[in-house]
């Protein structure tokens, strides 16, 4: 990892996310859940804000399977706390939820969000979660939602989950990862291209197939225990992603000169990723393995 490229890396994730994070709450369409992750439609779900909460539902599922116990959880990349909070609503015997977001705005706005009640069960922090010190953020049971892929080094990321994580804890990830089609297939340059504008336009170093997470969470000491494709649950082409493509195609490069179209431009290709088989939407939950006698702290 070079460290002049990480830093830089993170001013300009830091730069996008408090540039655009107001405007992603003020135009978004997450039910005023928080949210700054997508929607996501299975059969059970019958409403917008069902279907905003989706992604951290599963997070909830996998911390209740844990054959752990679980009372400090961390959110690697947690945005304004939308998750965090439903999952204190959610788990009400969590005794503890820490934030990380490399964003102050976001960290601002996550804690004036605490009830006052909770004040000793919720924290955020504004930092970033390749450099977070052991002893401070100790938790059972980590997860980022839409974040690891910001990550420009993915060995250091599940390096630093393993310091963080007791043995048989868990790390549940969910984001996007490149699809056999894109790492092993001839794919054209349009293609090529297209990958290029989504991993540009929305900062994605970390983009990656799944066989590669794989080898990286191993030589870290995690194990794969769950992959479940979570694609088939977007709704892909609605009207307002068939309005930003046509704004897209009519006005090209020069929405790239704005750090709020830059996001609308990433997010067009990205929807036609996915179209073309590109890229999976993946919930990916690793377990840190045990070693030898060692078993889950209690």
């Amino acid at each position: 990892m070079d460290p002049a490229h990480t830093t830089r890396h993170a001013r300009q994730v830091t730069s996008y996310y408090d540039r655009n994070t107001a405007r992603f709450l003020r135009w978004g369409k997450d039910e005023g859940t928080f949210n700054l992750h997508g929607a996501l439609w299975p059969p059970e779900v019958t409403s917008l804000n069902a279907a905003m909460h989706y992604s951290n539902e599963l997070v909830a599922r996998e911390i209740e399977r844990c054959p752990c116990p679980v009372n400090r959880v961390l959110d690697l990349g947690c945005g304004v706390g939308g998750s965090l909070f439903y999952l204190g609503r959610r788990l009400p015997q969590i005794r503890s939820f820490t934030g990380i977001s490399l964003s102050p705005l976001q960290i601002n706005i996550a804690r004036q969000r605490v009830p006052v009640d909770q004040k000793a069960r919720f924290h955020f922090e504004a930092g970033c979660f390749l450099q977070l010190p052991a002893e401070r953020f100790k938790a059972d049971f980590s997860f980022s939602i839409e974040a690891f892929t910001h990550s420009p080094a993915a060995d250091v990321f599940f390096g630093v989950q393993a310091s963080v994580l007791p043995h048989g804890g868990r790390l549940a990830i969910i984001d996007d990862c490149l699809s056999d089609t894109a790492h092993t297939a001839e794919i054209s340059a349009r293609q090529e291209r297209l990958l290029d504008r989504y991993r540009r336009n929305w900062l994605l170093p970390g983009l990656r197939d799944l066989t590669a997470l794989k080898s990286l969470a191993e030589e870290k000491g995690f194990r794969l225990i769950t992959d479940q494709n979570l694609t088939p649950f977007l709704r892909l082409g609605r009207p307002r992603d068939r309005a930003i493509s046509l704004l897209v195609t009519c006005l090209g490069p020069l929405m790239e000169r704005d750090t709020y179209l830059k996001s609308l431009v990433g997010g067009d290709a990205k929807q036609t990723c996915y179209l073309e088989g590109l890229i999976h939407y993946r919930l990916l939950v690793f377990e840190k393995r045990a070693a030898d006698a060692e078993t889950c702290m209690t």
